[in-house]
C-alpha cells in the first residue's frame, strides 16, 4: 500500500510540475510605414510592455519579435510601444502569430 501511495505522490508532482511550467512560443511581426507616403520606416524603436529589451525596425521598417513566456492555455497579446523622433508615439497590441501593418503620423 505505501509503494502505491508512493507512486500516486510522484505522479501527482510530475502533473503539477507539467502544469506550472505551461510556456508558449510568443510571436508578433510587423512593418511600420510613414501613414502619409505610405513608405517604410527604419530604426524605428519597438519595446514590449513589461519587458526591457528595445529593437530597432529594418530598413524595410520590419520588425519581429520572438520570446517564450507563461500562458497556461494559450498566449497572451502583447502590447508594444512604437517611437520615432519626428513621430507620434503610439501603442499596439499584437496577437501571438501576427502580422500586423502599423502606420506612424508624423508629428504637427
Amino acid at each position: 500500500m505505501k509503494n502505491v501511495k508512493r507512486t500516486y505522490l510522484i505522479i501527482l508532482i510530475v502533473f503539477i510540475n507539467l502544469f506550472i511550467s505551461c510556456d508558449c512560443l510568443q510571436n508578433g511581426s510587423g512593418i511600420i510605414v510613414d501613414e502619409e507616403t505610405k513608405k517604410p520606416i527604419n530604426k524605428v524603436e519597438i519595446k514590449e510592455v513589461g519587458k526591457d529589451f528595445i529593437q530597432k525596425s529594418d530598413e524595410n521598417g520590419y520588425f519581429e519579435i520572438r520570446h517564450i513566456t507563461g500562458g497556461l492555455f494559450s498566449c497572451p497579446d502583447m502590447t508594444i510601444i512604437v517611437s520615432k523622433k519626428e513621430y507620434q508615439t503610439d501603442t499596439i497590441i499584437i496577437k501571438n502569430g501576427e502580422d500586423k501593418l502599423i502606420k506612424l503620423y508624423k508629428e504637427k
